[in-house]
């Protein structure tokens, strides 16, 4: 299992890399949960412990969103990833790197585990509802199967 941090880290400079520009915090939350979705999906194993909120743009990991909260971005994080990390990584930017960050929450609220975690909440609400990992499971399972009908990885 990675650490949170090494993982947006690595996610961080390879769009930095591939696009020649700084990752917005939206995008990078998107880009982390599809990556732990992807885990869920082929590996059936997370990626990463830590756990997703449902916000209302979609959802968020309070270690990155403090990260993007300092001038000093990721810079104190030394862990580094498996190279069957940087493979998935490389895979999500591929898939979802080009996709505007407003588009991506929008995917993200197609979501079953976030729409649970804002079971009860007013959509202006941020909510602090963890994201259950059962939920996501569900999403995985949904999303493999998708991809599996037209014929995609």
């Amino acid at each position: 299992m990675e650490k949170t941090l090494a993982v947006a880290k690595v996610l961080y400079s390879m769009y930095r890399e591939r696009f020649h520009t700084n990752m917005d915090e939206m995008k990078m939350h998107k880009l982390m949960y599809f990556a732990q979705r992807e885990s869920l999906m082929y590996n059936r194993t997370v990626l990463f412990d830590e756990d997703f909120y449902g916000w209302k743009y979609g959802p968020v990991l309070k270690s990155v969103r403090h990260e993007y909260l300092t001038d000093s971005r990721f810079s104190d994080v030394e862990e580094s990833v498996s190279l069957d990390t940087e493979k998935m990584l490389k895979d999500v930017l591929e898939r979802y790197g080009t996709v505007s960050s407003w588009k991506l929450s929008s995917l993200s609220h197609d979501e079953f585990s976030w729409k649970k975690a804002r079971k009860g909440l007013k959509s202006s609400d941020n909510g602090n509802v963890k994201m259950s990992l059962n939920a996501m499971m569900v999403d995985a399972t949904h999303e493999l199967a998708v991809r599996k009908a037209q014929g995609k990885r």
